[in-house]
């Protein structure tokens, strides 16, 4: 059938539109991928820039607040223990500023007081905290150095305490001068002994022999919270201060009572975070009760006993814990229990051994009689026949002893003990038998020492630093 002309040209603009318009959809599609596609690459792009600013920042920071190398420059446990030394310090300036602001108002900074007696009493009680800091440092000595862990949980105790007493002062104004000086004792003295145990922690943390870093990035990071601390404590401040409309008014004890709400959180929260602080430090040196936990584990696994000394195939080889091992033993809050049925006495004052009662035993003690060879160091062994003192044994050192005279002494004076406790005939071993004991447990300690001996080198412990006297003044000069 033959189009008309015109039916043909409408046909031709017809089929031109509908390809137009299938081209403008595609056209559309298109441009709408294309506009989704570059949307996309711009939140990419934008999400790439966000974290390359936080990798940036969390760079920045680690570069500012740990120490160089973080954290294969430092031990394993360096982060858990500054976790929770930071949420340490931020509760202390919490309760620092709040117990500060009732010590003003108790001094009567703005109110009737004389300013010049004001600052004169601040003076005192300043100078007696310092006065009782330095009696606190020479009675401690270097127990800061043999426990860190027990005398740094002292140091936040008697801070906290401290605080609690400036905190109340205000309900005693007339004692101001007492209460404030006894508060800054306990500051002085909380102050030093978190000094002095910062040290031996540190060195623990170091790797690369980095203990300036750490100190460095420790003194940071307790600026840093610090400030947050102190800024808290500002807002606690305010925050009680106006919720009562006439604060001001109040009774002493009435304002009291808001402080002390706001205060024992933080203060319980301070002490906790030093507490748990403490468990992720690890300390390598040798006292008496690291010393003993080891040498009592190391007997238990080998089973020791005084009939089994002279099994000549024992040996503390792999039998040594680490220190991480005893650390996860060690106690450092209440009073240290011996694993040890018998009591040590480590180079006590000779003189009171020198009566009739230990006069055989002291002899025998001195002249080593029942050594194989002669040692730089003494065991006197009492059995307890008296009723005046249960049994012990008492170990002394020559003034030539080495480290390593006094680690084997330590280990000789330990198998004894572990050996009298063993047997449960304490009171009815006569002079023989005790005799032989000794000379046994002499020998065994001969067959064993070297490797007990190297087994803690190769464990980590520090066999140069040891803690076992607190003083050296009874050491014994034998003359023969």
């Amino acid at each position: 059938q033959l189009r008309k002309p015109w039916q043909s040209k409408l046909m031709t603009v017809i089929t031109f539109h509908k390809l137009r318009n299938a081209r403008s959809k595609v056209s559309t599609e298109e441009h709408i991928k294309l506009s989704i596609e570059q949307v996309s690459l711009q939140q990419s792009s934008r999400e790439s820039s966000l974290t390359q600013a936080g990798t940036e920042m969390r760079k920045q920071a680690i570069a500012a607040f740990m120490p160089k190398g973080y954290p294969d420059s430092v031990a394993e446990n360096y982060w858990g223990f500054t976790k929770w030394q930071f949420i340490h310090v931020v509760a202390g300036s919490i309760t620092g500023v709040l117990s500060t602001q009732s010590l003003l108002y108790a001094l009567g900074l703005g109110a009737n007081s004389i300013p010049l007696a004001a600052a004169l009493n601040w003076v005192i009680k300043d100078g007696l905290g310092h006065l009782g800091g330095v009696f606190y440092a020479a009675f401690v000595s270097d127990r800061f150095d043999s426990e860190p862990k027990r005398h740094r949980l002292r140091s936040v105790l008697a801070m906290q305490a401290a605080s609690l007493l400036e905190l109340v002062t205000p309900l005693w104004p007339n004692m101001f001068l007492l209460i404030a000086s006894l508060s800054n004792v306990g500051k002085n003295v909380a102050w030093l002994a978190g000094s002095a145990t910062r040290a031996q922690m540190t060195k623990t943390f170091a790797l690369r022999d980095n203990m300036g870093d750490i100190t460095a990035k420790s003194g940071s990071q307790g600026t840093v919270a610090g400030l947050i601390g102190t800024g808290l404590g500002i807002a606690i401040s305010a925050v009680i201060t106006s919720a009562y409309a006439n604060y001001s008014l109040l009774s002493p004890a009435e304002q009291l009572v808001p402080m002390l709400i706001a205060f024992m959180p933080f203060s319980f929260l301070n002490i906790y975070a030093s507490y748990y602080s403490n468990l992720y430090v690890t300390t390598p040196t040798l006292n008496i009760p690291r010393a003993e936990l080891i040498i009592h584990t190391v007997l238990h696994n080998l089973t020791v006993s005084e009939k089994l000394l002279n099994v000549k195939g024992a040996s503390p080889d792999n039998q040594v814990p680490t220190p991480k091992k005893i650390s996860q033993k060690e106690s450092f809050v209440g009073k240290y229990i011996s694993p040890f049925d018998i009591p040590l006495l480590v180079e006590p004052s000779i003189h009171h051994y020198t009566s009739p009662m230990y006069a055989d035993e002291l002899h025998n003690a001195l002249d080593q009689t029942q050594f194989i060879h002669k040692e730089e160091y003494f065991i006197l062994p009492h059995t307890g026949h008296s009723k005046l003192r249960k049994a012990h044994v008492v170990l002394w050192f020559t003034d030539n002893a080495s480290t390593r005279d006094f680690i084997k002494g330590f280990y000789h004076a330990c198998v004894l003990r572990y050996c009298l406790g063993e047997s449960k005939l304490i009171p009815e071993m006569n002079d023989r038998r005790l005799h032989n004991l000794i000379t046994n447990t002499h020998d065994w300690v001969n067959v064993t020492f070297d490797s007990f001996f190297g087994e803690l080198d190769r464990q980590g412990w520090d066999t140069e630093c040891i803690f076992f006297v607190e003083r050296d003044g009874n050491r014994l000069i034998v003359e023969t």
